[in-house]
């Protein structure tokens, strides 16, 4: 029974790896995130100067939820196309910040619509990770690792609406006629599949605003558009293709 067992498992092993371009039946991909944004413009920001770049710019009152959705087609084994809707909040206050004496604040409910390539750095695996067959003792077993990881860019837009807050309600320097702004999305990703068709991952990403305006808010003095991180907690499913695998190609 043992050696039975050995001979069935070098045969899964040495002729499975033979089936041309597995990843062809899995092009198109589904999946629903949890990101949470981190806004970096007028508003806020660190009481002291000298920011570090940004670092001492970041905190978690300048934090918000959302929910996002998309759909992936993959080109080739390293290429992958990517539709994205989000919709999210932004907000931060002046309190605690080198403006606190202005005394400002905003809540802003954006959504944002963006098409991005994806590069993969170490791609998915052509062979599948899970096989029935193994089913004999402890369950599925994987033979691949599956991880994956992926730099992204694009292009996309925003659409938005301010909320002001604090003393900004009554300044004359509120500026509530801007409601749409171009956005260039960038990061890193990671996946990891924990089933056959399902894998989840993440994604930390820059969003760099052709605009000054998504706080309601552009001082005289300001040389940078506002800037956004976005932190993604994703699930993936792929959807089965009807293409068949060609024959397997005995590789022993």
């Amino acid at each position: 029974m043992k050696k039975s067992f050995v001979i069935a498992w070098l045969i899964l092993f040495f002729c499975l790896p033979g089936y041309s371009q597995v990843w062809k039946r899995n092009r198109i991909e589904i999946y629903l995130g949890i990101p949470i944004t981190h806004y970096f413009g007028d508003i806020g920001g660190s009481s002291d100067p000298n920011s570090m770049l940004g670092l001492k710019d970041i905190s978690f009152r300048a934090m918000r939820p959302g929910i996002s959705g998309g759909l992936g087609y993959r080109f080739s084994e390293r290429f992958y196309a990517q539709g994205n809707l989000t919709l999210g909040l932004f907000g931060n206050t002046d309190k605690g910040s080198r403006n606190e004496a202005r005394n400002y604040a905003f809540s802003t409910l954006g959504t944002e619509v963006a098409a991005v390539a994806q590069f993969y750095i170490i791609p998915e695996s052509d062979q599948n990770y899970f096989y029935s067959i193994m089913q004999v003792r402890g369950g599925l077993r994987k033979i691949n690792k599956p991880f994956s990881l992926y730099l992204f860019a694009g292009g996309g837009g925003y659409f938005f609406r301010v909320k002001p807050l604090n003393d900004l309600v009554d300044s004359d320097r509120f500026d509530d006629s801007k409601h749409s702004a171009i956005v260039v999305p960038f990061g890193l990703g990671f996946k990891y599949q924990i089933l056959s068709r399902m894998l989840v991952g993440a994604e930390l990403g820059g969003r760099y605003v052709l605009s000054d305006y998504i706080d309601g808010f552009s001082p005289e003095p300001s040389k940078y558009n506002d800037f956004y991180y976005v932190l993604n907690f994703k699930i993936y499913y792929r959807l089965p293709s009807n293409k068949i695998l060609r024959k397997p190609q005995w590789t022993f």
